[in-house]
């Protein structure tokens, strides 16, 4: 017998309480790692996709930074099954681990973003990255947009996608930076707090 609509829907909400709460106690033990008190939007993740799709390159390596406990992750894997390879990067152990239990066919690596051993692979990169920028110890946040700056060096046709809260561009190395090309692709009122998604590549001589 199948469950009726409002089990299944008792099933839904409890499965998303209980992801809220496992949410607020790892941002209550590290809130600059995590970032924001709630877990990013299903909206939020089909505006990231979105702008991943359509400004990365068809045979991109797709490396997300930043993964936390999957709700971008989860939009990517379902857009890019069986087109491209994709690699979650979590710095947590705990989401990490929870992140490979609930989407074992995704590579899941838990490092800080720039130890991550596939930026040595040749080919260009699409970076999606949910990094809290903002929230980040200020040399942190610069040793890390340092490297995301020289990655998108090393390949004109390499992407990145952030999202953050505010309006102000939250990568100012790369704003800075004469050679590569920012904007807003979108802004994402459905998210709590609402976040805006930028783009960086290198721009077009």
């Amino acid at each position: 017998m199948k469950p009726s609509f409002v089990s299944r829907l008792f099933s839904h909400v409890s499965q998303q309480s209980h992801e809220a709460r496992a949410w607020l106690k790892r941002y209550a033990r590290n809130p600059r790692n995590v970032g924001s008190i709630l877990p990013s939007s299903k909206m939020l993740g089909r505006a990231m996709t979105s702008a991943a799709l359509r400004y990365g390159a068809r045979d991109a390596l797709f490396i997300e930074a930043g993964a936390g406990n999957g709700a971008i992750t989860r939009v990517l894997a379902q857009s890019l099954a069986g087109r491209n390879r994709l690699v979650a990067c979590e710095f947590l152990p705990s989401f990490a681990q929870e992140l490979q239990r609930r989407l074992p066919e995704i590579e899941v690596a838990c490092c800080r973003v720039q130890d991550l051993p596939h930026w040595q692979e040749a080919g260009n990169k699409t970076i999606v990255s949910s990094l809290p920028f903002r929230s980040l110890a200020k040399d942190e946040a610069r040793d890390i947009g340092a490297f995301l700056q020289s990655e998108l060096h090393k390949n004109p046709r390499s992407v990145l996608v952030q999202f953050t809260y505010g309006l102000k561009n939250p990568i100012p190395l790369l704003a800075a930076d004469a050679a590569v090309e920012s904007f807003r692709h979108a802004m994402v009122w459905r998210n709590s707090p609402p976040a805006a998604v930028w783009v960086y590549r290198l721009a077009v001589r």
